[in-house]
């Protein structure tokens, strides 16, 4: 594939998990499943072609995403564990069955259904984060670290698989493959927008995470970074202030009302990047930026108790 195609190729299997996330609130929506269905079929082809475009693996590509998986995988694991005393605490059986899992889980099924079983467990975390933080030795920071690890291991879905393929016909057929996923993007895009984004049904929140998953990473030509920030809730915040000392020189940003913040053109390195918002506890993580590389962040800020 070439650079733009692993980009798309790695916004798909964010929509992929888009949709897994809101599988429950698009119940019943007949037209906006229809375009969900035909996304995914779409995608599904495409992904039957990869392989005949593709010389030879990389493999220092395939060992960092080995390491990358791994770290999304124990992350899940180490909370689901602290988790399931919450689930046991409350009786809850959807819990219990969502926080009960083993590492054979995850090795047992393709790389996306693992980010996509991951999400899942970090969706229902959050959803419990204040109780977890406050009685189950879980941390905020815990959490925000698991929410990138996902985040990691779904861009590096494609990363070993970037070699263009020698095969003429085989190309063009991908290319068309890829134009075809694009365009039942456009229709999902539409029904997702038209019941979303304005209206007596407006969901900001279900916009702002759909234009994240779809936007291509890793085609930009300057270092930055994208934040989405979120309350216990999986909330946007809006006006959450973001700064980045860069060697004594701050560079800031701050939040739009999908909790969304860019910056960028500044020198690669890592710095001290700071979370703060009124009656939001702060966070201080430090972070390091690649050149040429969009460093994308998920962060919860919980309420000053």
């Amino acid at each position: 594939m070439t650079k733009i195609q692993a980009a798309k190729f790695s916004s798909y299997n964010r929509i992929v998990n888009f949709l897994f996330a809101y599988s429950v609130l698009f119940t019943g929506l007949v037209r906006l499943l229809k375009s969900a269905t035909d996304f995914k079929a779409a995608f599904t082809a495409l992904k039957v072609l990869l392989p005949s475009s593709t010389a030879t693996k990389s493999s220092p590509a395939t060992i960092i995403k080995n390491r990358d998986f791994a770290n999304m995988i124990d992350s899940i694991l180490s909370l689901a564990n602290r988790a399931y005393l919450f689930a046991a605490d409350t009786a809850s059986e959807t819990l219990l069955s969502t926080f009960q899992i083993e590492k054979s889980a995850f090795h047992s099924i393709p790389e996306v259904e693992q980010t996509i079983l991951a999400q899942n467990v970090l969706t229902a975390l959050n959803a419990n984060s204040v109780a977890l933080i406050a009685g189950y030795d879980i941390t905020a920071a815990e959490l925000t670290a698991a929410g990138a690890y996902i985040v990691v291991a779904q861009n590096l879905i494609a990363s070993p698989s970037t070699i263009i393929g020698s095969n003429k016909t085989s190309n063009e057929e991908i290319d068309a493959a890829f134009k075809l996923v694009d365009s039942t993007i456009l229709l999902l895009e539409k029904s997702i927008f038209g019941r979303f984004k304005s209206g007596v049904s407006a969901k900001l929140s279900v916009i702002s995470n759909f234009d994240s998953a779809k936007k291509l990473r890793g085609l930009t030509k300057h270092t930055a970074l994208l934040a989405n920030i979120v309350n216990a809730a999986n909330e946007p915040l809006l006006g959450v202030l973001i700064e980045i000392d860069i060697n004594g020189l701050i560079k800031s940003a701050t939040t739009n009302l999908l909790g969304i913040a860019e910056l960028e053109k500044f020198i690669p390195g890592t710095y001290i990047v700071t979370y703060s918002c009124p009656g939001y506890v702060t966070q201080t993580i430090p972070t390091t930026f690649s050149l040429g590389d969009t460093h994308e962040v998920s962060i919860i800020l919980l309420q000053v108790i």
